[in-house]
């Protein structure tokens, strides 16, 4: 099972870098679903089946509630930050460092155990302490899906990457829970469910938003020059002859009537 399960946190890096990376919309949310799903299963042990129902309930569902609100999305996205190549390879560079550091963080988490060997925490001494290789990946897996989240959160460009951006970081926080406990409690995983759903039905009603406002799925800044299409003064409404031609009023133009007709 083991290999089985960190198999499967390559996986969900592998569906994390397709939800930045993908040029469509349809494919971004397919590669969210993957790593959402994913994720829940991480863990040594495996999760309860209270637990595992209701965090796969709350990732399909905020999964879900996104893929409808691209129903009058374009068909494609703006393009990505880093692309497929940049964001594989900055995932797979997340992926290696995670490994490597959770050696040093459970032996950390050892040495804060005590001689006694326990830590007060339910499943950390079977885990990462015990050198799980599924808790390591885990933890690699996290760092990866953070590394992957965190730009599309800071500089977002789209409303789907900005939302895609919220839910990664709540997959990687239940990837660390995962690592670091072993078993979350059902209160937990019922927590993270109920957050999931939370955030996706706010990145829907974003991206929503977007589509019927502005035709699209693209952030603007009103204070760069492609945006201030979309703020033009008032003036533009008025006629030319009631606005200044060239520095001349248009009442001292030739041929303009300055009063009533007599």
């Amino acid at each position: 099972m083991t290999p089985v399960l960190v198999a499967l946190a390559v996986l969900v890096v592998v569906g994390g870098v397709a939800s930045v990376a993908a040029a469509t919309p349809r494919a971004a949310v397919l590669g969210l679903l993957v790593a959402l799903v994913g994720a829940a299963y991480v863990a040594d042990p495996i999760p309860g089946a209270v637990g595992l129902g209701a965090r796969l309930a709350g990732t399909t569902l905020g999964a879900y509630l996104v893929w409808v609100a691209l129903r009058r999305a374009p068909a494609r996205l703006p393009p990505a930050m880093a692309g497929w190549t940049g964001s594989a390879a900055i995932a797979a560079a997340a992926f290696i460092a995670g490994w490597l550091a959770a050696d040093g963080l459970g032996e950390a988490l050892a040495a804060a155990a005590g001689p006694g060997g326990t830590s007060g925490r339910a499943g950390l001494d079977t885990t990462l302490v015990a050198g799980s290789l599924v808790a390591r990946a885990a933890v690699a897996a996290a760092c990866s899906l953070t590394a992957l989240a965190l730009p599309q959160v800071v500089g977002p460009r789209d409303t789907l990457r900005l939302g895609t951006g919220c839910l990664l970081l709540l997959a990687a926080a239940g990837l660390a829970g995962n690592a670091l406990v072993g078993q979350l409690d059902a209160v937990v995983e019922l927590a993270l469910a109920v957050l999931t759903a939370l955030a996706g039905a706010a990145s829907a009603a974003v991206i929503a938003a977007s589509v019927r406002h502005g035709g699209d799925l693209v952030i603007r800044d009103a204070h760069r020059p492609d945006a201030a299409i979309r703020h033009r003064p008032a003036d533009d409404a008025h006629p030319l002859g009631h606005r200044e031609l060239d520095g001349v009023p248009a009442a001292s133009r030739p041929g303009s009537v300055s009063g009533p007709a007599a």
